[in-house]
């Protein structure tokens, strides 16, 4: 019988003993390749979504509770698709505030993918 206190004898009765290290997270180990490219993926999806605090007026928190439930959309969504229409009718293009425009709404980058594919 095992005293339950000692932690520094080898159990003889149990299994092997486990492997050093942490799990790997498929049936095998990944390559130092694989573990670069995961890891350069999560830092690329990591800077795509930056987190701003900021604090409201009571008048822009009424507004943006209004854009909320006019759209439909989470207070994130609500608040880039705000942003994307003030900065696009700063540049001359015009967008609906009551409906969502996918044209409209398709940012500099997506615009330019979709170029290169025509």
């Amino acid at each position: 019988m095992r005293d339950p206190c000692d932690h520094y004898t080898y159990d003889l009765i149990g299994g092997a003993p486990k492997k050093p290290g942490r799990k790997p997270l498929g049936e095998r180990a990944m390559t130092a390749a694989e573990r670069k490219r995961r890891s350069r993926e999560i830092r690329r999806n990591r800077l795509q979504e930056l987190s701003v605090t900021v604090e409201l007026t009571r008048d822009a928190q009424k507004s943006l509770d209004k854009l909320i439930e006019w759209w439909g959309v989470s207070k994130k969504e609500a608040i880039n698709r705000a942003i994307l229409i003030a900065s696009q009718s700063q540049s001359g293009r015009t967008g609906n505030l009551f409906e969502a425009d996918p044209d409209f709404l398709v940012t500099g980058a997506e615009r330019r993918k979709n170029r290169s594919k025509s």
